[in-house]
């Protein structure tokens, strides 16, 4: 029977999805001493297949990213966005409103990038486990408490972690914001995204476009190749009919819905869908505790804000904390809190 162990932590991380390890990389790498919570580590990356979902990082998640070092494997895997397409046929009878929007005209060399989510988390990972100033931890949190000076943490397998500050990045359905004691208000709309990567005969010219419909909008996104991938948002029971149609009926079924816009298309992954909700947690902080992205707001896939906006609480969250650090001070206090959540 192996012993448990006690470890003492500059900052203690819950949660390795994108912005968790992203945190504890931009930390890590200015030399402070990170612990990460993940008892579901991604496979490596050279045995990451490219699932559903992706995810259209605007230039500021990419300057995060390429804090955390990221800037080459983003480049390499991503897809620019350099023309974004609106088309509004959302009422029958009546010709579709189209809006085309050029970077260029911003003066911008393109509005976002497109990354396979899968991917992403797995090179973030394998680069969190290299580093020597992260520790990563394979079991769930199973409690903390929360004293004066410090937290102390309680895992699963028995280890505890102790360090002036938690950040729970564990999701929607928080553990830190539970035992924090962070309330939460959840909004259900009633639909259902679907996801998947289509292959199609036409080349998509780095031209992102969303259609909008009755039971919401349906978006092409550019990735690599002839390839695209799809978000398609309908009410929740239409969208459980759909994917309950055999490989040759949902592709007809897609098909139709891309206006045949990009020629003709095959699946290349399986379709995945979830029920949309938007969740807020009405505080971002609580004594020694922290919460950023899902744990602390959850938004609907559209628009690309999730990531974005995760990433956005990361470089906050960062800052703040490097700002006390390089002074001496204490990075869970309430000042240092208030001033993140502002």
């Amino acid at each position: 029977m192996s012993k448990t162990q006690k470890y003492r932590a500059e900052i203690l991380i819950v949660g390795g999805g994108a912005a968790g390890i992203t945190l504890a990389l931009l930390l890590a790498r200015v030399g402070v001493n990170a612990h990460l919570i993940e008892p579901f580590p991604p496979k490596p990356l050279e045995d990451t297949a490219i699932s559903s979902r992706t995810v259209a990082l605007m230039q500021s998640s990419l300057n995060i990213l390429d804090a955390a070092g990221q800037s080459d494997f983003c480049k390499e895997h991503g897809t620019i966005m350099e023309v974004m397409r609106v088309i509004d046929d959302s009422i029958a009878g009546q010709e579709p409103v189209v809006s085309e929007f050029d970077a260029f005209d911003i003066g911008h060399p393109f509005f976002s990038m497109n990354i396979p989510n899968d991917l992403l988390r797995a090179k973030l990972y394998e680069d969190a486990q290299a580093h020597k100033n992260i520790t990563i931890h394979n079991a769930k949190l199973e409690d903390y408490v929360v004293h004066d000076a410090h937290v102390q943490a309680r895992l699963e397998n028995g280890d505890e972690i102790i360090a002036p500050l938690i950040v729970g990045a564990d999701g929607r359905g928080s553990l830190v914001r539970k035992i924090a004691g962070i309330k939460s208000k959840k909004t259900q709309y009633g639909q259902s995204a679907i996801t998947c990567i289509i292959n199609h005969s036409r080349g998509h010219e780095n031209s992102s476009t969303e259609f909008h419909r009755e039971g919401g909008p349906f978006a092409l996104v550019p990735l690599k190749g002839n390839q695209s991938s799809v978000v398609w948002i309908e009410k929740t029971e239409k969208a459980d009919e759909i994917l309950k149609l055999p490989k040759d009926a949902f592709e007809a079924t897609l098909q139709k819905q891309t206006n045949d816009i990009l020629g003709g298309i095959t699946l290349e992954t399986n379709p995945q869908s979830w029920p949309l909700c938007a969740i807020k947690a009405k505080e971002l902080t609580a004594k020694r505790v922290a919460l950023i992205a899902e744990a602390a707001h959850v938004m609907s896939p559209i628009t690309a804000q999730g990531l974005n906006l995760s990433l956005r609480d990361v470089a906050a969250l960062a800052e703040t904390l490097v700002d006390h650090l390089r002074v001496g001070g204490d990075i869970g206090s309430g000042a240092v809190l208030r001033e993140y959540e502002r």
